[in-house]
């Protein structure tokens, strides 16, 4: 299972069909769109698949993307979806069980979900730009309803494409394809919001970016590069950041070897990267999709790059130099079994690794670096096998994943922007509801409290308009069996979030706590709010796995970490 199982059942629209059309001015030309009713007496505008880059085909494949071209005086009907970018339907058909029947390079839309109030008609609404998750290689800004966190949030939601795969982060290492072309169509869209947002009711310098996973690396890489600053105020990075492993290549690994592998089993030439580009422009996108090149262990196949153009150091480093926006808020945190998503026998409670299966696992993970026998020695000595009891095998493994992917990477940012005074605010989702509708675990899956941000359990107060799949994308007719509780979590989840983007303050009038706490900002004492069935504020303990990246860089590849134990035992932990 992956992040998509969210997906699965997220799209849930009623039947009402509602016809109600408006029209708005953008810079480029104006857009008709739907107005919906909610059920607090106001009205939703929503606006779908508005273009805001020139179709990236042709010579603009792998090239930055060029902003979309004035269409006046015509009106664009901005009432169903654009296309989806090419991506690898394979996972869609595993993930997903369907493919996306709209898919085209042609595909840098954005969809605006803004809420109306009549009493109130110059009311400017605080903006969330939602950047989806995905391995930076498949689904979409479409697949998110921004509807039931528009309304309830009083804010204005906007979703977005950009380009996935190779499509989107192809880098040869120099000029004829540099890399970062997903990260440079998010900064273009970001730029649309900036000049347009005012036009649909929204405030451009109220701006929160977030994104959970592939997502939530995106916005907190959007931090350190100098083509986004001033384009947002508030960073919401969901079990995925800037400091994450996978948020971008790092050296010694480079995506060259994975350019090379593409081209060589597309039948491209390898001896020039400008002749092997041009190749590849002339290769159909969906046969460029199909293939997985080659890769490092635990990467995903393309992700963003140090350019010297988005990015021009590691975030780390640049942390490290205090190089980043430091005038925005920031909010980060993850769910309690990340990495369990991604191993599948998580989903068999009867089953684990034997003592061979784990030690295998355990050679694979160290392989990543550059002195793996030391790295498994210490792997070894902090997490060591259990020979009767298979179950404990798979825990400990699954720990190791979740501990390296998510929790020492957002603890350390927040640590990092904390202590340069950048206001961090930090979470844990802990809530397993029976009624989840995606594969049955007693565990808090990775990407599991999307449904609950994107309002789910009330997806019935709001009516779906135009038709249905065009508009709310209703893949499934099975509805999920919410019941007060997963309303109450999500409600709770939207005025959070919606609250932060606000006033700039993740306090919400919802967090009735029990032990009269309110919840800080992150520090020395790293305060974070526990959400579950009762809110807790908590103090994140001290790991044995967090200290051993505090002596082991996590992210340092060349690391030769010491043989002896010593730095896991006789501190008290």
């Amino acid at each position: 299972m992956s992040h998509v199982n969210f997906l699965i059942n997220l799209l849930f629209c009623m039947s009402v069909v509602v016809n109600a059309l408006v029209i708005t001015d953008t810079h480029a030309g104006r857009v008709r769109g739907y107005r919906v009713p909610t059920n607090d007496q106001n009205n939703l505008d929503i606006y779908l698949g508005i273009p805001f880059a020139e179709p990236p085909i042709g010579d603009l494949r792998f090239a930055p993307p060029v902003e979309k071209r004035p269409w006046r005086p015509k009106v664009i009907n901005a009432t169903q979806f654009g296309a989806v970018c090419p991506q690898g339907l394979e996972y869609i058909q595993r993930d997903l069980g369907q493919i996306f029947s709209n898919i085209h390079e042609d595909c840098l839309f954005l969809n605006v979900y803004a809420p109306k109030n009549d009493s109130d008609p110059d009311r400017l609404y605080p903006v969330m730009v939602w950047i989806h998750g995905g391995f930076f290689f498949y689904d979409s800004g479409s697949v998110y309803d921004g509807r039931i966190l528009a309304s309830r949030g009083e804010v204005i939601v906007v979703t977005l494409n950009y380009r996935l795969g190779a499509l989107g982060f192809l880098s040869t290492d120099d000029s004829h394809a540099s890399g970062n072309q997903g990260m440079l169509d998010q900064v273009l869209a970001l730029k649309w919001v900036k000049r347009n947002i005012g036009f649909f009711g929204g405030d451009p310098e109220q701006v929160t970016i977030f994104g959970e996973s592939a997502g939530g690396a995106s916005v907190s890489l959007h931090m350190f590069s100098p083509l986004s600053e001033g384009l947002f105020q508030g960073v919401i990075a969901m079990s995925g950041c800037a400091v994450s492993p996978f948020a971008l290549y790092r050296p010694p690994f480079s995506q060259i070897k994975n350019a090379r592998s593409l081209a060589k089993q597309l039948g491209c030439p390898l001896y020039s990267s400008k002749v092997m580009v041009e190749c590849l422009k002339q290769i159909p996108a969906e046969d460029i999709v199909r293939v997985e090149p080659e890769r490092p262990v635990l990467y995903v196949p393309y992700a963003p790059r140090v350019d010297g153009y988005f990015l021009h150091d590691v975030p780390e480093n640049l942390l490290k130099k205090g190089l980043f926006h430091r005038n925005v808020r920031v909010m980060t945190g993850f769910v309690h079994d990340e990495s369990t998503s991604f191993i599948s026998k998580v989903f068999d409670e009867s089953g684990g690794y034997d003592v061979t299966t784990y030690d295998s696992l355990l050679n694979m993970f160290s392989s990543m670096f550059l002195h793996s026998d030391q790295v498994k020695s210490i792997l070894t000595c902090h997490i060591p096998p259990s020979m009767n009891d298979s179950r404990q095998n798979l825990q400990s493994y699954m720990q190791l994943l979740s501990e390296y992917q998510f929790r020492a990477p957002h603890i350390h940012l927040a640590a990092s922007l904390s202590a340069l005074k950048t206001t961090t605010w930090f979470y844990e989702f802990n809530y397993q509801s029976p009624n989840y509708p995606g594969p049955k675990s007693k565990r808090v899956l990775h990407s599991i409290e999307l449904f609950y941000l994107f309002g789910a359990p009330l997806f019935r107060t709001i009516p779906c308009p135009g038709e249905r799949n065009l508009t709310c994308l209703q893949l499934w007719e099975t509805t999920p069996n919410w019941d007060k509780e997963d309303r109450r979590i999500s409600e709770i989840f939207i005025d959070i979030w919606s609250s932060f983007a606000k006033l700039g303050s993740a306090n919400s009038s919802l967090l009735m706590l029990p032990n009269a706490k309110s919840w800080s900002p992150f520090d020395f004492t790293q305060q974070f709010l526990s959400i579950n069935t009762t809110l807790e504020i908590r103090n994140e303990p001290k790991h044995q796995m967090l200290a051993l990246w505090d002596e082991f860089p996590y992210l340092d590849y060349y690391a030769h970490p010491s043989n002896s134990c010593d730095i896991l035992h006789g501190n008290d932990l």
